[in-house]
């Protein structure tokens, strides 16, 4: 089925569940690895989830996790040396860029999802991958926004390490410790992944299009050869000018029939051109 011709309706419930099961999936596993890796007193697991999804707001640049629930317990490992569970939280942007501004990015955050939300609307409501992928990234923004506006700082867990890349830039460190991120961060990354792949394919689809158009404009004689009356009359002229046997360059031979008659002399051209109508000069 042609993706451009999904049902909106359809697509349009499709992007909103995605983006329900991101935020879902984000906020509870932020809970849980604050639960397993945070300070909370030996509360049941259900106790906690109640005392976190009520908190609200910081202190002094200190989101509410970390005023309520530090010190986070040292780093699970999942693959060592390259992959752990590390607890932290961040009141910035990616790399702590703007840290202490959680606030003003939630609105960031927001507007973003808004903008992509009118983007899709208006542009790929009919487009099944497309919806995939700004769904991803509306879910991301929104899973991000609400821990911004809610408790002023981005809870994240996953805590990757990258080998090579340090043996390339030494600065950054061998292995390369890649910022900790969490559910919404990946489901972002995946979907502008997705958008960016698209449009570098529908841009060499365009670019292959206009190559075709241009050859095709340029292709000689692509609707055949076609001559006017004057034209043919030139034709015929310059044949007839020619000696015969090189008018075509081949030469017919016929030999006489047993029983004697008109034969053809041996040198007749294979083909003549016959003259226009009321022109004078040889038949042939």
């Amino acid at each position: 089925m042609d993706v451009r011709q999904s049902s909106p309706i359809r697509l349009g419930r499709l992007l909103g569940t995605l983006v329900v099961l991101i935020i879902v999936a984000d906020q509870l596993s932020k809970a849980y690895f604050v639960y397993l890796l945070g300070f909370h007193g030996r509360l049941t697991f259900m106790a906690f989830l109640a005392r976190y999804f009520t908190l609200w707001g910081g202190e002094h640049h200190v989101g509410a996790v970390r005023l309520h629930f530090a010190p986070f317990l040292p780093p699970h490992p999942v693959l060592p040396p390259w992959v752990y569970f590390t607890l932290t939280t961040n009141t910035g942007a990616a790399w702590s860029i703007f840290e202490g501004n959680s606030l003003l990015l939630s609105f960031v955050s927001l507007a973003m999802a808004a903008l992509l939300y009118a983007v899709w609307l208006r542009s790929f409501r009919r487009h099944a991958a497309m919806t995939w992928a700004l769904g991803a990234i509306i879910g991301g923004a929104l899973g991000n926004f609400i821990d911004r506006f809610r408790l002023r700082e981005v809870v994240d867990f996953v805590d990757v390490k990258i080998p090579l890349i340090g043996r390339l830039f030494p600065a950054l460190g061998d292995p390369y410790d890649f910022p900790i991120f969490n559910v919404a961060d990946s489901c972002a990354v995946i979907g502008t992944l997705a958008l960016a792949l698209y449009l570098v394919a529908v841009d060499l689809r365009g670019m292959r299009r206009r190559r075709k158009m241009q050859a095709a404009a340029f292709t000689p004689y692509r609707e055949g050869l076609v001559l006017d009356d004057d034209a043919l009359r030139g034709l015929r002229a310059l044949a007839a000018a020619q000696p015969r046997p090189e008018v075509f360059g081949l030469t017919r031979h016929f030999s006489l029939p047993e029983g004697g008659g008109d034969g053809v002399p041996e040198d007749e051209p294979c083909c003549t051109v016959p003259a226009a109508p009321g022109e004078e000069g040889d038949g042939g």
